[in-house]
Order: structure tokens, then sequence, then C-alpha cells
């Protein structure tokens, strides 16, 4: 693969996850509120700072509109993003496209960081988001995506693992096992609850063993192939598990951008896969823009 297959794997990358989490909060909104309308976390703020009662502010219309309208805006910043991320190259409004890309990458940690307040302050719902992030992120900085720079491949391992662990923790029920996990495996595998959980365990495991072993060299490729074709699996399992053939649509519309925004999972591992093949060549350095 040459350089600008291997360019348009990181644009098409960060394409995709800012698309899926526009589609996200436009239709579906976003997780806001369990940040905005944390009465012991803003109230010192409400009612101290701006001298506003808590229950007015909770049943305010005018700011459930701005909640909204704020939801509204990073959907519009995303998609604004994912449409510079495709087409980086072509746009020559460096300070403009660096501008979005990193308003992109600002709303988007702090969309992973309501999620985090969503789930009861779970952790581990941040790093899952370290490969999401990551793609924008060499966009942003203007990398040098060079195959002999073992520091950009190492931090590129390390957001995969960053992503790949959690995920496995959780499959394997540390410190717990997300409940659309179960669901997910009984609607695809057919299996009963028994066996699904069993069977999440085992492929957690995986996934922290993987991670782990991408950092060692004689079997990395190994585990980024793992990584690859699980990072896809886990994508489209979203859209297979609420697939219904009747329903075209409403499945479609309701799932796919789950698959989408998780596409990156697979990307990022192909891409690093790549360089490592391509480190005993001498290349260029190769800019993004």
């Amino acid at each position: 693969m040459n350089k600008i297959k291997l360019i348009s794997l990181i644009k098409i990358c960060a394409f995709t996850v800012f698309l899926g989490r526009a589609y996200q909060l436009y239709f579906f909104g976003g997780p806001y509120r369990a940040f905005l309308w944390d009465e012991s976390l803003l109230t010192p703020i409400v009612e101290g700072v701006f001298n506003y009662k808590w229950f007015d502010y909770a049943t305010s219309s005018i700011v459930n509109s701005w909640i909204d309208g704020f939801t509204r805006f990073n959907s519009i910043v995303f998609f604004l993003a994912a449409i510079f991320s495709l087409f980086w190259n072509q746009i020559k409004w460096i300070k403009i496209k660096r501008f979005v890309m990193g308003l992109g990458l600002i709303l988007l940690f702090i969309l992973g960081i309501c999620m985090v307040k969503d789930k009861n302050y779970d952790i581990l719902q941040l790093f899952e988001m370290s490969i999401q992030l990551t793609a924008p992120f060499l966009l942003w900085k203007n990398i040098n995506v060079n195959p002999n720079n073992k520091n950009l491949i190492r931090g590129l391992k390390i957001a995969i693992a960053l992503t790949f662990i959690p995920h496995g923790m959780l499959a394997m029920g540390f410190p717990y096992r997300p409940g659309h996990f179960i669901d997910m495996t009984i609607m695809i595998l057919g299996t009963n609850e028994t066996q699904a959980s069993q069977f999440l365990f085992v492929v957690g495991f995986l996934d922290v063993l993987c991670a782990v072993l991408a950092f060692v060299p004689k079997v990395s490729k190994y585990a980024l192939w793992y990584m690859i074709i699980w990072g896809f699996a886990t994508a489209f399992a979203r859209l297979a598990s609420g697939f219904n053939i009747n329903f075209v649509s409403q499945t479609l519309h309701g799932s796919s951008y789950l698959t989408i925004y998780r596409l990156a999972h697979g990307i990022l591992p192909l891409i690093v896969l790549l360089l490592e093949n391509k480190r005993t060549i001498t290349t260029p350095k190769i800019r993004i823009a």
C-alpha cells in the first residue's frame, strides 16, 4: 500500500468517527443532561453564581432549549469536521480546517466526559474513545506518518490498547458486563445467557491479551490482525443485532451510526499493521497536509 492510500485510511478513519457522532447527536441527542442537570454538581454554580433557584433552572424551557441547541451545534461541528477530514488535502484553508478539526476534537472529548458522567462515572467509557480521538488528532497535528517512526507507531498502539483493554474488561465483567453486550451476543449467535457470558469472557480476554501482544515485535502482526477483524466485527454487530428485515429503514436509522463511528476500531489497527509492514523499507516522511 502506497503512502497516498495510507493517508486516505487516516482521513476515512477520522471521517467515520465524526460522521457517526454527528448523526447520533442530530437525531438522537447526547448525554449532556447527565452533567447539566446534576443538582449536586451544578447547584453551587446555578444558585451561587447566577442567583437562580435550582428548581427554576431544571424546569426551565429556555434552559432545555439551550441544551438542545448545544447538542445540535455539536452535531453540526462534527459534520463539518467529517467533511474536512475526508477532503483534508483538497481544502487549502489551513487555519479554518485546523480550527474546525481542533474544535471537533474538543467537543468529542467533552462528549466522552459526559458519557462517563452518564454511566455513573465509568471512566472506561472515555478510554474506549481513544481510537476515535486519535485519527482526527493525526490530521489536526499534521503528523509525519513515517513508517520508521517508532514513536508514532508506539503512540498509535497505546491508543488502540486504551480502547481494546477497557472493552475487553467490560466483556469479561470487570467491573461489570453491560447488558447490551449480552443482548447482542444472544441475538447474533442465538445463544442463551450463560453461553453469551462465557463467549464474552473469552473474547474479552483476547481483547486484553492482543492489546498487550501488539507491543511484542515477533507477534504484533497477529495481534493487530485479530484487532482489525474484531474491531470491524464489533462495529457491524451493532447493526446486525438490531436488524429487522421488515423495518429496514428504521433499523438503518437507529443503528447505523453506532457502526459508523466504531469503524475506526478496525481501521486504526489496520493503519498500524501497514506501517509496521513498511518499517524495513526506507521511505521519505509523509506529511498529511
